[in-house]
């Protein structure tokens, strides 16, 4: 691993944090304790307990070591009722919610490629067309510290951004 690698929670730009929703910032407090000694958390890291308020919102991505493929593994209740069906299980390529691959692809590079945070906020139709605004933090996780193998995401959602 080149040393410009190494993953360091310190060095995260946070400017997202001015303008996010609270709940979006407590979720990234939360993951960002998590970050120990130089070492991506994981997810046996995270208990359900202490996260009963964000489940809802949380999606939990596997990533593919070889393929770099991404499988939906957990959608949280509200992700499901935004998409109106539940995408488990399902490739990501084949059923994103993002306005195009590219979009999305770009958040999920970002984390696993450099071991990153994304910040997305963007209006969105959901499943019954409506359009809402979409908040999501991308944050990732791995077993040995090193490869991003699951990406976490947690989305809230609120009113679209007006002149949308």
């Amino acid at each position: 691993m080149t040393p410009s690698m190494r993953f360091n929670a310190r060095i995260f730009d946070e400017s997202f944090l001015e303008q996010c929703d609270e709940r979006i910032s407590d979720f990234y407090r939360m993951w960002k304790a998590k970050c120990k000694e130089g070492r991506i958390p994981s997810r046996s890291d995270f208990d359900p307990i202490e996260m009963v308020r964000f489940l809802p919102g949380i999606t939990l991505v596997d990533v593919e070591r070889d393929t770099l493929e991404l499988t939906y593994r957990l959608v949280g209740t509200n992700e499901v009722a935004i998409r109106g069906n539940d995408p488990t299980g399902k490739k990501i390529k084949d059923t994103f919610l993002a306005n195009n691959w590219g979009d999305a692809w770009g958040n999920y590079g970002h984390v696993i490629k450099n071991k990153g945070i994304a910040f997305d906020d963007s209006d969105m139709p959901n499943s019954n067309g409506v359009m809402v605004g979409d908040e999501t933090i991308f944050v990732p996780l791995s077993q040995d510290g090193e490869f991003v193998n699951m990406v976490m995401l947690y989305s809230i959602q609120r009113k679209a951004s007006s002149g949308c």
